[in-house]
């Protein structure tokens, strides 16, 4: 048997002007980015999925990245990533926070478009072709979507707000893993916090329903319709991995109660508990799990955890300067090759 080892990582390499991280990237890494490369290299993954690395249309963060990982001696010649909600414009007022509704918002929470992004970078071959984004897919589209509401009963948004309300706070990708065994459909999304809305609580509501997206498509929901008009949920039997901050926790938080326990509780999901060297599977800075690698009943675990080492651990000044997240990473037994 072969090993594969996969792992999410919310790295923080978020800036707050577009063209800001590939300036960085493209000169003298800085203490951060240094710190990251020390933590990737000490997980070794085969696979990461990467949360908040800014998106550009050319991509120029994404191979700066790369190439200070080469440099590191971690090179992951496949790799990812499209376009993501996060600071483009939606042409409405989807916050209501202006009086008049004048003030236009983006469709995910971002101060230019693709602030936030995601990624994939891989050392074994990723089926791009295949993939589904469902970056444009309609809040509104989902059945029984759990819309917020103004405090007394009203809808939060109006019809013309749900026209073009997309679901996502990000994307939701189904990237499958193209092994020799067969593919493995990676099911990537970063949902919005529950949390910096009103009353009505908006982001609350939405995070749960980009977390349900994954319990929907993985039940084979025939409602969700990608961005290249393809219809339908995952196929029966298909194996699959849901990664990435999920912004959420079974115990405790700002999530809707239930949010995340309809997805780790799945019957097609493994009921892992990564856990770190200090004996909890905490993942994020705020002493709450945020961050997940969910893999289907079809897979063969060999192990799983978060790498958060004992306080005497070297590494530990390294992962503090890298991010507030930790990584998770699981590992996964593949067939020999015939």
């Amino acid at each position: 048997m072969n090993r594969l080892r996969l792992a999410t990582y919310n790295v923080a390499l978020n800036r707050p002007h577009a063209g800001d991280l590939i300036t960085e990237l493209t000169s003298k890494s800085g203490p951060q980015v240094s710190a990251l490369l020390q933590v990737m290299a000490h997980v070794d993954a085969d696979v990461w999925v990467i949360n908040e690395l800014d998106y550009d249309p050319g991509q120029q963060a994404l191979t700066a990245f790369q190439a200070r990982l080469r440099e590191a001696s971690m090179d992951f010649p496949y790799r990812f990533t499209a376009p993501v909600n996060t600071g483009v414009p939606s042409g409405r007022d989807l916050v209501k926070q202006d009086l008049n509704n004048a003030r236009e918002t983006p469709f995910g929470f971002g101060d230019f478009p693709g602030q936030y992004g995601m990624a994939v970078l891989s050392n074994v071959p990723l089926d791009t072709e295949s993939c589904r984004t469902f970056q444009r897919f309609l809040w509104r589209d989902m059945p029984d979507a759990l819309l917020p509401e103004n405090p007394d009963g009203s809808a939060f948004y109006s019809d013309d707000d749900l026209a073009v309300m997309r679901l996502s706070s990000k994307s939701h990708w189904d990237l499958p893993l193209a092994l020799p065994s067969g593919s493995y459909h990676l099911l990537i999304s970063h949902p919005t916090p529950p949390a910096f809305d009103g009353p009505e609580r908006r982001n609350v509501c939405r995070n749960h329903d980009e977390i349900r997206f994954w319990v929907d498509y993985i039940s084979g929901a025939s409602y969700m319709t990608d961005d290249q008009g393809l219809s339908g949920g995952l196929a029966p039997d298909q194996p699959f991995i849901v990664a990435g901050d999920l912004n959420a926790s079974s115990e405790g938080g700002d999530s809707q109660p239930g949010a995340i326990n309809r997805l780790v509780t799945h019957p097609s999901v493994q009921p892992l508990r990564p856990v770190s060297d200090r004996g909890h599977d905490l993942t994020a800075r705020w002493k709450m799990r945020a961050d997940y690698v969910l893999p289907s009943t079809q897979l063969a675990v060999l192990g799983t955890g978060v790498f958060w080492p004992a306080p005497e651990h070297p590494l530990n000044v390294a992962l503090e300067r890298a991010s507030d997240h930790r990584p998770v990473w699981l590992d996964i037994a593949l067939p020999d090759r015939a």
